[in-house]
């Protein structure tokens, strides 16, 4: 089932987060580098829930959550079509399709909110992770050369996005 997470989802939602940090290294944060409180996760998630080109969009299956996509609007007029993407689905979930239901529900609330662009960076090595939102109608639009710095060796990220018109 996917539907748009609410404060009540907060404790599920920062597990989602934690086990997936710790199943990847294709993610900002990796195994135990985010200090997170609940407190902090119903504050973000209080502050999405007012935010109308914010949201976060939940997988869940069997009463536990197994995927997300979390959108940040853009803040200043000039940007409030715009939104910034992040996702991640549960490694024994892979290959299912509950990514590509997470981005149709994705499309489907950009296009009711107005939000006309949706960008994402992606590490250039997640190849897997690429060819996804290629399918998706992402398109690749410049490289962040050493953007993150992973085990202490620099790393490139995909910048992409896709223009809902």
């Amino acid at each position: 089932m996917i539907k748009t997470a609410e404060v009540y989802d907060a404790e599920a939602y920062q597990n989602l987060i934690e086990q997936l940090e710790s199943e990847t290294d294709f993610l900002l944060y990796g195994k135990d580098e985010r200090k997170s409180t609940i407190e902090k996760v119903k504050g973000l998630m209080q502050r999405v829930g007012k935010e109308e080109n914010s949201t976060i969009i939940l997988s869940e299956l069997d009463g536990g959550v197994i995927g997300h996509v979390t959108v940040f609007g853009g803040g200043a007029p000039r940007t409030l079509h715009t939104a910034s993407v992040i996702t991640g689905v549960l490694k024994d979930f892979h290959g299912q399709g509950v990514a590509k239901e997470l981005f149709y529900q994705l499309f489907q609330w950009a296009e009711a909110k107005g939000v006309t662009r949706l960008e994402l960076t992606v590490m250039v090595h997640n190849e897997r992770a690429v060819r996804f939102y290629e399918r998706m109608g992402f398109e690749k639009e410049g490289v962040k050369r050493q953007s993150l710095m992973i085990n202490e060796s620099p790393v490139d990220e995909y910048i992409m996005a896709k223009i809902l018109v």
